[in-house]
């Protein structure tokens, strides 16, 4: 995906929304997680809006329940990992902008147009060694 277009999503998003709200579907995951990250739908609202083309992390997708796409995106909220999901909707005439997703990650997030600091700098020596997370078990 071009970042080219990822951002005339978010501008257009963004447009809508800045001039008639963001409809936040309240599913019970989206509002405990908002919950336990201390933050209100209005904190939410301006986060959605501080989303730049690098916060992207797949691809649109079809809805599954209404006609019209998804867009995926992730963001480090308090030291926290966030899925959120967006749809820019038809209702009647207008078009409104919808967060259907606004939780913890469930799995680690990809972002496929941020640079890393190996692209920036070109040399790999000046990265830090990765640590591989060290995986609980249940029992």
């Amino acid at each position: 995906m071009k970042k080219a277009v990822v951002a005339g999503f978010l501008r257009k998003f963004k447009r809508i929304a800045m001039e008639r709200g963001i409809d936040i579907v309240p599913r019970r995951k989206n509002m405990e997680d908002l919950a336990k990250l201390g933050l209100t739908r209005r904190n939410c609202f301006q986060e959605i809006l501080s989303l730049s083309p690098t916060d992207y992390i797949g691809r649109p997708k079809p809805d599954k329940d209404k006609p019209g796409q998804v867009w995926e995106f992730g963001k480090t909220i308090t030291g926290m990992e966030i899925y959120i999901k967006l749809k820019i909707a038809g209702r009647g005439q207008f078009q409104i902008a919808k967060c259907l997703s606004f939780h913890l990650a469930e799995h680690v997030l990809c972002f496929p147009l941020k640079r890393t600091r190996k692209e920036v700098s070109g040399n790999e020596e000046n990265l830090p060694k990765l640590r591989k997370r060290k995986r609980s078990r249940s029992h």
